[in-house]
């Protein structure tokens, strides 16, 4: 995996604020990758960062994960069922890219 987008998606998830969600493909378009790519970096390297805040497009996150992520959803007042995040947690693609924009260090720059 390149180093520098993995890092790219770590930072980004980093910065979607709490009590909110993104979807991997948001991440993707943000980090310049595919939404397959992020969920293989959340796979593999996300367990340091906020990784309850990335689902899938309907809100979901694999069964295993779920008692965890609802703790957290419950802490941040995430909205949530059972199930999954409520649409209305979820940060959409302009408001992503202005958070990476305004707050977030690219590890490809020099």
């Amino acid at each position: 995996m390149d180093e520098v987008v993995v890092e790219r998606v770590l930072r980004i998830v980093e910065l979607v604020p709490e009590g909110r969600v993104v979807n991997y493909g948001t991440v993707g378009l943000v980090a310049s990758c595919s939404p397959r790519y992020v969920g293989r970096v959340m796979k593999e390297f996300g367990s340091n960062v906020t990784w309850w805040r990335v689902v899938n497009a309907a809100g979901m996150l694999p069964e295993a994960l779920l008692p965890t992520a609802r703790e957290h959803w419950g802490d941040e007042a995430t909205p949530h069922s059972h199930e999954k995040a409520s649409r209305s947690a979820f940060v959409d693609i302009e408001d992503l890219q202005q958070l990476w924009q305004t707050h977030g260090i690219d590890p490809g720059s020099s």
